[in-house]
């Protein structure tokens, strides 16, 4: 190893060099190579350490808010309080305001959150933090009636239009009482709402399905003849719905008509008949006693409205429980089409209003109509677009028992005719069956969204000023069908369409 020696110059004027002062204060030696890597090696080794432990060094950084909130990152929680739609929608789509740990983001990935408001009880895990709000992501949830109805007297809000909670997926309705009962949980498995007796704590699921008279295992009105028949025991609710349970089995089943059809498994027989008591289906007599008179302030244009109801019908469609009214009105008749929701001061909401004026003869014309319905009914199609390809030498014939036949100008097609209650929007149409039409390749989806449907029809009165989305035949033996093209690519190949 090298030494080098120190040599201390003489003291001199400060400011002025002598002799061999420049030889003396040589430049200073710069730093060798091996403490430069030993350097970089530190820096690397202590940047790797911060990377590592980003979360926990990230975690003393907000002790201090955390000593406030009482949260940190990734811990599992329980908690209440009022649930507002007013996040981010970027790191959280809801606020929770607590009354221990203040104001709470909250998102889920499994859980549609908009179907929840007011007073709620949340778990998971504190998934971040940005700024001074935690994030919470959520898995379960439960919904309180009674405590969301408590916090909204006592801060004076209204956060329901009407006296209770209506669910309309599942075509029940929860009156005022039911949230001194109940507890609503968590609803995001399909098919099912669960709920939590607040006394002894009995949590108890309705599995629920809407009625399909083309599939057997969802004929309502089969399945009922067929477990009525065979049921040990029944019970019938202050609504009139009757509940059926067969021998040896611990299930109850119960149907809305022919609407939805519900089950109830492994439950203490009390508290199913309690719940079923505590609920409403909104059945063709809860409309007519109940809400027909309500429902007849939403049947209006503005310029003509439904002056009394003389037909109803309860039906199920896209929107849920759906009630079509037809009537008289100052000068003519119209017909209305309403969305049920018992919740609602009206009872429901509009979704088509068809008004018609008495001519000076004895038949009835269509007038101006007004209409808040995107229905294909009442609409005209782009007929510019690339058809789907048509053969008048390759057709396929549906016969049908009721002596007629259909042929389609193409072989490639997929079609399944089911038993409907349907008038299109239509004043003065009523429809019975409905015949689904695609394309072969596109079979799995013929009952969501076939390309064309046919309809069987009585029509009290000459159709007029129809748009090309629906085309009207008549057989030589006087039965009436209306073709409605739901995709206009297929325009042609309806327009070839042969009903005999």
């Amino acid at each position: 190893m090298n030494f080098k020696k120190t040599v201390v110059p003489p003291m001199r004027n400060p400011g002025f060099p002598q002799g061999n002062d420049y030889m003396m204060q040589q430049p200073k030696k710069s730093v060798s190579y091996a403490t430069l890597i030993v350097v970089v090696l530190c820096t690397l080794i202590l940047a790797f350490v911060l990377f590592r432990n980003f979360d926990r060094i990230g975690s003393l950084f907000s002790s201090a808010i955390q000593s406030n909130t009482g949260l940190q990152l990734n811990q599992h929680v329980l908690l209440s309080g009022n649930l507002f739609a007013n996040g981010d929608l970027v790191s959280y789509t809801h606020t929770l305001q607590t009354a221990d740990h203040g104001v709470v983001g909250i998102k889920s990935r499994s859980l549609d959150m908009t179907q929840y408001t007011g007073f709620v009880e949340i778990q998971w895990t504190v998934e971040k933090q940005l700024n001074d709000i935690f994030i919470v992501e959520v898995s379960a949830i439960s919904w309180s009636l009674v405590d969301t109805w408590m916090v909204a007297v006592a801060t004076g809000q209204s956060l329901w239009s009407g006296s209770g909670i209506y669910i309309a997926q599942a075509g029940i309705y929860l009156p005022a009482e039911f949230g001194t009962k109940y507890v609503i949980q968590d609803q995001s498995v399909h098919g099912e709402l669960t709920v939590k007796n607040i006394a002894n704590n009995q949590v108890v699921t309705i599995g629920y399905f809407p009625c399909n008279s083309s599939d057997p295992n969802k004929n309502c009105m089969e399945l009922q003849k067929n477990i009525s028949a065979t049921a040990e025991k029944t019970f019938t609710t202050p609504n009139g719905d009757v509940l059926y349970k067969l021998e040896w089995v611990t299930s109850w089943f119960f149907t809305n008509g022919k609407l939805y059809w519900y089950f109830i498994n492994d439950v203490p027989e009390q508290d199913v008949t309690d719940l079923a008591s505590a609920i409403i289906l909104p059945n063709s007599d809860y409309v007519k006693n109940t809400l027909l008179s309500k429902l007849q302030t939403l049947c209006t244009d503005g310029t003509t409205s439904l002056m009394q109801v003389t037909t109803s019908n309860l039906g199920v469609d896209t929107n849920g429980l759906v009630v079509t009214m037809d009537g008289p009105t100052a000068n003519g008749q119209a017909k209305c089409k309403v969305v049920v929701d018992p919740s609602q001061a009206a009872g429901g909401a509009k979704i088509s209003y068809n008004a018609i004026t008495q001519s000076t003869g004895d038949t009835v014309s269509p007038s101006t109509t007004t209409t808040t319905s995107t229905s294909p009914a009442i609409t005209s199609l782009d007929t510019s677009v690339k058809q789907f390809p048509v053969s008048l030498d390759k057709t396929l014939t549906f016969s049908s028992s009721r002596g007629y036949s259909v042929t389609f100008p193409s072989k490639n097609l997929s079609y399944d005719s089911v038993a409907v209650d349907e008038d299109l929007w239509l004043a003065g149409v009523r429809c019975s069956t409905q015949l689904n039409v695609t394309k072969f390749s596109d079979e799995a989806t013929l009952d969501d969204s076939p390309a064309v449907k046919i309809f069987v029809c009585t029509i009290k009165w000459t159709l007029s000023n129809l748009w090309n989305s629906i085309i009207q035949k008549t057989t030589g033996s006087g039965m009436n069908f209306l073709i409605q093209i739901l995709d206009p690519a297929w325009f042609d190949f309806a327009n070839n369409i042969v009903i005999e």
